[in-house]
């Protein structure tokens, strides 16, 4: 029975390190993206066709024409989704249904962009992320148009 009880209580504390690990990983991760600056939460949910995915939750940064959004939970420190500002065209926004609101932070709208490469995107920012997007958007380089619905 003791020996049990030793196997027991060495995998139960194998699984807390593990798990304090995989906590101390994450946060160094998110402590070298927050590090190069620019970087707000943004939820991020891909449509396959006409239904719409669920949410993942992440942050987001510009990086000249580049919008590269990151995994909120992933031990990658690459992006796992990069759009080129050209290829994104806001659609619309509105506030957060009453689904979306148990998801998704309180003060966050829905922005819905028009398909990029077949696949449409919907973005989760709060209102001043949101006003910073429009702006980059806007702010396209000499000679390129870009047009705000």
């Amino acid at each position: 029975m003791g020996d049990w009880l030793a196997v027991l209580e060495t995998g139960v504390l194998i699984t807390l390190c593990a798990a304090a690990l995989l906590v101390i990983l994450l946060m160094i991760r998110r402590f070298v993206i927050i590090w190069h600056g620019g970087v707000f939460d943004c939820g991020l949910r891909r449509w396959k066709g006409d239904t719409a995915g669920g949410w993942a939750l992440g942050m987001a940064r510009y990086s000249g024409n580049l919008f590269k959004w990151y995994r909120m939970f992933s031990l990658s420190p690459r992006h796992s989704l990069q759009l080129r500002r050209e290829e994104m065209k806001m659609v619309g926004n509105r506030p957060l249904d009453a689904l979306e609101s148990l998801q998704l932070f309180d003060d966050q709208h829905v922005v819905e962009l028009s398909p990029v490469g077949g696949v449409r995107y919907d973005l989760s920012l709060t209102q001043p992320s949101l006003l910073g997007l429009t702006s980059w958007l806007e702010a396209a380089p000499v000679g390129y148009r870009y047009d705000v619905e």
